[in-house]
């Protein structure tokens, strides 16, 4: 039987040095920015009028609340508040910045009532695919629409979590989503929810709801050649995670032939630094009705 997938709750909860974890989530934020052309905030909020308050799930060290908090004008009166909600404790940072608080929260558990129509912006980016199957993934979305106040906004940014080019062209890059695919699914978790939220968010009576697709470079595909190279050290994190357990699952869904489970690392970076790859990424927000 295969162990916990990563990013799942129970491979969250077993890190226990979480430096490796917090660097290689730096590297996706970064990337994730990149791809995005900078774009942190995609609902249209105005920070400059009133002060905002802020969630952001499942925020690992808060590395998007500090940067969205250097770029954010100040209100006229008061000040933007942040919240950033995390299962695992361990990765907020030893000393908080102004105005922010980390509270440790399981998204498959129902938020503080005290919440309730609390925040101007819900941030939630790669976090679903912890709650597991599409319909409990569905249904932390709604729980965490209940705490966007009126006329506040809730932003997802989730993955395809398939690769975007041929198989010709990034055979290992398909066999790494191959092997993400097959121990989620194996684990309960849906891996191919992202095209669905979009509608998720409009059937749940969001207003102005919005898409934005966007495009992680990684390896050789990516123009900043550091970012590149840091985005590879971060795949492989993933891709040896990932391989290492496909090959504990039963051989009817086990996605690979063991040879290539054991070959996937270094064929993928191999790749990643003569071709590079896409990771795709998909952005949706929508507006609570007044």
């Amino acid at each position: 039987m295969a162990g916990p997938a990563i990013s799942s709750p129970e491979w969250y909860l077993k890190e226990k040095d979480t430096s490796s974890d917090v660097g290689r989530l730096t590297i996706y934020h970064l990337g994730f920015k990149q791809a995005a052309e900078g774009t942190l905030i995609f609902a249209p909020l105005d920070f400059s009028t009133a002060p905002r308050a802020v969630l952001d799930v499942g925020t690992a060290d808060g590395l998007w609340i500090t940067d969205v908090q250097s770029s954010l004008p100040a209100p006229p009166e008061g000040t933007h508040t942040f919240v950033g909600t995390d299962l695992n404790p361990s990765f907020f940072p030893a000393t908080s910045p102004a105005n922010t608080t980390f509270t440790k929260q399981d998204i498959k558990e129902p938020p503080p009532a005290s919440w309730s129509e609390s925040f101007d912006l819900v941030n939630m980016r790669m976090i679903l695919i912890a709650a597991g199957s599409g319909a409990a993934q569905r249904a932390v979305v709604n729980e965490h629409i209940k705490l966007v106040k009126p006329g506040g906004w809730i932003q997802i940014g989730d993955c395809d979590r398939v690769c975007p080019t041929s198989e010709a062209e990034n055979p290992h890059y398909h066999d790494m989503f191959a092997c993400i695919r097959a121990v989620c699914q194996a684990s309960g978790a849906d891996p191919l929810e992202a095209p669905k939220m979009k509608a998720w968010l409009e059937e749940a009576g969001l207003e102005d709801v919005q898409e934005r697709k966007a495009m992680r470079a990684v390896g050789k595909r990516n123009v900043d050649e550091v970012l590149g190279k840091k985005g590879i050290e971060a795949d492989l994190i993933i891709a040896r995670g990932f391989s290492s357990a496909a090959k504990g699952l039963d051989p009817s869904v086990k996605p690979l032939p063991d040879e290539r489970l054991d070959a996937l690392e270094g064929n993928l970076e191999k790749e990643l630094n003569e071709t590079g790859a896409f990771f795709p990424m998909r952005f949706i927000w929508g507006r609570k009705p007044l």
